[in-house]
């Protein structure tokens, strides 16, 4: 391997921490905040949690890779062309910022909710530092120096978690109204944006500065602002499909069962435990599309260089990973749901509809994988326009669904627009390189996974957790207990000898479950 792709491969591996440790810290905080919140402080903050969710999205997957990429093709007059798209990114942060500060009373008017206008409203800040953190992370990708991004990220982060963690324990002990707890939580969000933000300030300041280069405008520059927008809102329109879809669901859902229930109080209770899903749902995406995605960045030159067959096995490795452990994840969080409920967020309520919102962990996994395929091969707008689209079938289908079934019906609403998704990026990726996976893989998952369910649901029969921390124990020992029955029973027919070597861990589970796997 060359030094240009080791040092490629380094940067893809610092970037891919950072993204690891930032998932796995947004979804974890939520847990704690609930607990001492409730379910309706959860309620409150969630219903704004979407804009900040979009506004990350926009400044870590979608402007950073296109300013990068734009700056790597004008090396010459990089500097030049950083300032240009600096300014393009404060005008669509300014815009955004106008849209939620300006529209605020409006959009919690349509969410049934006024009191959310002034939670809102602070979400609107972060969108002010957009142009700081997508061209400083995008200045520095474009070097192949992915750690100020990282540093940024992971700073951001924790900083936001910790603020958000300890205004909610301060504020619920103060005796502080929930709208005040979730108006903590925002600017403890506001607080973590400014400090990643400052740190690419301080990294960026001899070319934000002092640099000699002028601002100034050339004939094409224009076109700059179409690429940024429209390929970087099509590389990140995927990752932000669930942050996308808690926004359907905080403009409708609510509203919808405020008429369902009759009650608002109950139906800001309900929604709150409905929202319990999405930390659970998070946790189970992050943990079964770390090992596929980490296989992806290699299919992008091998499609370049037009090794066609070795894009194939990749691929086809690629979605097989994602299929496996998106639906060991799913079956898993689905049979441990009860006593996983019960231990992270006290009690059991609406265990069955999260059990439902569950099967959103495999389908987004597939998506996820195979649109990091599709990317790869330089396929960017399919995937976007069916997100897209999908986007109106979930408002749609919330609109049918919950005033008949209430949050189930909203559960089911994701899942089937996540269905009609991963249906069409499946026809897609059979069209583009000829994916397909055969029926012995179908039968080995499935019999894995029927096992593993029927192992864990016998063990949570014989014991019946009856407190918190017992929940907890029996969460723990039937997620083991599951994961070791269904490699046990699968591994060694999912996967070819060689395909072991090539997926992360690979190896390691070769040795506990393996028995060598098939030859071809």
């Amino acid at each position: 391997m060359s030094q240009a792709s080791q040092t490629m491969m380094k940067g893809a591996a610092i970037l891919t921490f950072a993204a690891l440790f930032s998932k796995i810290l947004s979804a974890l905080y939520r847990v704690p905040f609930q607990n001492l919140a409730g379910d309706t402080g959860f309620y409150i903050y969630q219903q704004v949690y979407p804009f900040y969710g979009l506004f990350i999205a926009l400044c870590t997957y979608a402007f950073p890779v296109m300013v990068s990429s734009i700056l790597i093709e004008r090396h010459e007059e990089r500097e030049r062309v950083l300032k240009v798209l600096t300014l393009f990114l404060t005008g669509v942060g300014l815009v955004w910022f106008g849209i939620l500060y300006a529209g605020a009373g409006m959009i919690a008017d349509f969410m049934g909710d006024p009191e959310l206008a002034s939670l809102i409203r602070l979400s609107a800040w972060p969108f002010l530092l957009l142009p700081v953190l997508s061209a400083g992370k995008g200045w520095f990708q474009s070097d192949g120096n992915m750690v100020p991004s990282a540093v940024a990220q992971v700073t951001e982060q924790t900083i936001r978690v910790v603020a958000i963690i300890g205004a909610a324990f301060v504020l619920t002990g103060a005796g502080a109204s929930l709208y005040t707890v979730g108006e903590g939580a925002v600017i403890g969000s506001i607080a973590g944006v400014a400090a990643g933000a400052l740190i690419l300030i301080l990294l960026l300041r001899k070319i934000l500065f002092q640099s000699k280069e002028r601002l100034t405008f050339k004939q094409g520059d224009i076109s700059l602002l179409r690429v940024l927008l429209v390929r970087g809102t099509a590389i990140a329109m995927v990752s932000m499909l669930l942050v996308l879809y808690q926004l359907v669901d905080a403009l409708n859902v609510y509203a919808l069962l405020s008429g369902y229930t009759g009650d608002a109080d109950q139906a800001k209770m309900l929604k709150g435990i409905y929202d319990r899903g999405q930390p659970i749902v998070q946790m189970g995406v992050v943990a079964a599309t770390s090992l596929s995605l980490a296989i992806v960045p290699v299919i992008a030159s091998d499609y370049e260089r037009k090794r066609f067959s070795d894009v194939k096995q990749k691929a086809s490795l690629a979605v097989k990973t994602g299929i496996v452990f998106g639906a060991a994840a799913t079956v898993g969080l689905i049979s441990i749901m009860k006593p996983l409920n019960q231990f992270l967020f006290q009690n059991e309520d609406g265990s069955g509809v999260l059990a439902v919102f569950a099967i959103s962990v495999f389908l987004t996994s597939v998506i996820v994988t195979i649109n990091a395929v599709l990317q790869g091969t330089g396929s960017y707008h399919t995937a976007a326009w069916t997100a897209a689209g999908s986007l109106l079938l979930k408002y749609l289908l919330n609109m049918l669904l919950v005033p008949l079934y209430g949050t189930m019906g909203a559960a089911v609403a994701t899942v089937l627009a996540l269905v009609a998704v991963a249906s069409v990026l499946i026809v897609k990726v059979y069209k583009k390189i000829g994916l397909r996976l055969y029926r012995p893989f179908y039968i080995s998952l499935g019999l894995g996974l029927i096992m593993m369910a029927a192992g864990v649901t016998l063990l949570l029969f014989l014991w019946t957790p009856d407190t918190r921390l017992s929940s907890g124990l029996a969460s723990i020992i039937a997620a083991i207990t599951g994961a070791y029955l269904f490699f046990m029973i699968s591994w060694s027919s999912l996967f070819t000898i060689n395909e072991h070597g090539q997926i992360p861990l690979g190896r390691k589970i070769d040795r506990l479950f393996g028995k060598g796997g098939r030859s071809s």
